[in-house]
């Protein structure tokens, strides 16, 4: 059966609008509830960029989850670093997940682009932009995470993948699912995340996972946890060579520009178009159901 795959626009710069969240997620298929939970993360009080919490709750009380929210302080229209907590008490499970990269946020923009690295307490050098996002909300989501027991995640896509791997270094979860991430910090970063149950999701030729290079003025980055590959055909490789990715994104993009880049209302390539993150949701959904 064909798995979705959307070359929307809309579905790139306002993933929350689509709404049908959760639909045909298994409670279970903890790597696709993560991604749907990341996607959820963008809802928004538009034109704001404040969560929209009474939405956010809607959606996952009917799961089982109670919601804990997390902004900036005191900036324009809500803007900075959004961070959602949920807990559902019944599964002993706490989820933990980051809001990615908002477009027209551009505080958001300013963290991306601030990619020369700095120290990082518990070692290494980081990305100085996504360290500044997560000091706004690091100590008051640290304070809860210390109170809650069992099982606890995080994740995010973009932004939110990056910041969700800060947090990781500095208290780390029974698991770190990143979704869509670019890369965060140094080897000696890396290091501090050893023992962490990392899985690391790009799809295809999504660019975000390919940023910032690996050599900046004064550091070197690095990729965290282990490579699970959405290939063109929408399967799940795990850590697959070189070759094999080179090759698949070569053809991917080629026939992107062929079926869909030329058509009104689409991302017009798929390096940007496979950033999005009801791609990667639908993957992941699928991938539990072979």
């Amino acid at each position: 059966m064909p798995i979705d795959y959307s070359p929307s626009k809309i579905d790139l710069l306002f993933p929350a609008r689509r709404g049908g969240f959760f639909a045909g997620v298994a409670p279970d298929n903890i790597p696709a509830v993560c991604a749907e939970m990341s996607r959820l993360a963008y809802c928004r009080k538009e034109p704001a960029f404040s969560f929209d919490r009474d939405k956010i709750s809607a959606v996952l009380g009917p799961l089982g989850f109670t919601v804990q929210f997390f902004e900036s302080k005191g900036t324009p229209d809500g803007s900075g670093t959004h961070c959602f907590v949920a807990v559902n008490s019944a599964e002993n499970l706490t989820a933990v997940v980051f809001r990615g990269t908002d477009a027209q946020d551009p505080t958001d923009l300013f963290d991306d682009a601030d990619l020369l690295q700095m120290e990082w307490k518990p070692g290494g050098r980081v990305h100085a932009g996504f360290a500044h996002a997560l000091a706004h909300v690091e100590s008051e989501v640290l304070d809860v995470i210390r109170s809650v027991g069992g099982r606890v995640i995080y994740a995010g896509h973009s932004l939110g993948a990056a910041l969700a791997t800060l947090l990781a270094s500095l208290r780390p979860p029974d698991s770190l699912c990143t979704i869509g991430s670019p890369r965060v910090g140094d080897q000696d970063f890396v290091r501090t995340l050893a023992g962490i149950d990392v899985s690391r999701y790009v799809d295809c030729s999504d660019l975000v996972t390919r940023v910032p290079p690996e050599a900046v003025p004064g550091g070197r980055y690095q990729h965290v946890g282990k490579l699970l590959y959405i290939a063109q055909d929408r399967s799940i490789r795990p850590d697959p060579d070189d070759a094999f990715v080179r090759d698949d994104r070569l053809k991917a993009s080629a026939e992107y520009i062929v079926e869909y880049g030329w058509k009104s209302g689409n991302v017009a390539v798929r390096e940007l178009a496979d950033h999005s993150p009801i791609n990667y949701v639908d993957a992941m959904k699928a991938a539990a159901a072979q």
